[in-house]
């Protein structure tokens, strides 16, 4: 259920250059949220800007929710601004989060660039669960990823960049192909593929992978919205299996079957 809160501001770091992590106190929302769903944060009490911003859930620890992004506009920029103590006027959880696998599958989280935030907080929820979960994220440069140099969390997944870096060279698409060519037919039906990034990442993915093979494959999609709620209709994507052509991700989403999707331009 979707409330509306003023969380109030405990820290805000530029983790990497224009990307930004928050963390708010806000127990309603925290004790509501799973992974995969978002808050629509008014970045301003005026009406420039007019409209709200679609922000991933980062992680939530008890009361406390973080929120990760990069500075690319005006409102984004507003909400770089904010103070510690300040409060924020924040509407959530909302969409429809990722599905937890069962106690005997094994989970693969890949994220590209920002889709980086919510699989982390996936992840940590498995861990916590007791659900065997492997992470690969990937970023352009290490300044384009989404977590601080001495996040404890970098402990805990792989990281790839397109570009040399402190950490692994190459495409995060390429640790996940190596890594289910290394399964039997049976372990392969056990495992389940979560991922959050860029159109170009699900197109990747909906070539790399088996299929029919593998438990069950989600995608968290990343689109410009307006209203958040399923009014406005600006965020619709063409998706096949459901009731209609098209769906909207803040609705019907964020989270669908990876090859339902139809990848903007794809041929």
């Amino acid at each position: 259920m979707k409330q509306l809160e003023f969380g109030s501001v405990d820290r805000i770091t530029e983790i990497r250059p224009d990307i930004w992590s928050m963390w708010i106190h806000a127990p309603q929302i925290a004790s509501q949220s799973r992974p995969g769903q978002f808050l629509h944060i008014r970045v301003a009490d005026s009406f420039k800007p007019l409209l709200r911003r679609p922000i991933s859930i980062g992680r939530i620890a008890g009361d406390m929710i973080e929120l990760v992004w990069r500075v690319v506009g005006e409102g984004t920029r507003i909400l770089a601004e904010v103070k510690p103590g300040e409060h924020v006027d924040l509407l959530g959880p909302l969409g429809n989060g990722f599905t937890l696998p069962e106690k005997d599958e094994h989970a693969v989280l890949v994220g590209g660039g920002l889709g980086g935030p919510p699989l982390v907080y996936l992840h940590e929820t498995l861990l916590t669960c007791g659900i065997a979960s492997t992470c690969y994220l990937g970023a352009k440069t290490e300044q384009d990823l989404p977590l601080a140099g001495d996040d404890p969390i970098l402990e805990k997944v792989d990281v790839y960049t397109e570009s040399e870096s402190s950490f692994n060279r190459g495409l995060v698409t390429e640790p996940l192909t190596a890594f289910l060519n290394t399964l039997d037919e049976k372990s392969l039906s056990k495992t389940v593929i979560y991922s959050c990034g860029p159109w170009g990442l699900v197109g990747a993915l909906q070539r790399v992978l088996p299929k029919d093979r593998l438990s069950r494959m989600e995608v968290s999609l990343e689109q410009q919205m307006g209203c958040g709620i399923g009014v406005c209709q600006g965020c619709a994507v063409t998706v096949s299996g459901g009731p209609t052509p098209y769906q909207l991700v803040c609705s019907d989403g964020p989270v669908f079957e990876l090859f339902s999707v139809e990848v903007p331009g794809a041929v």
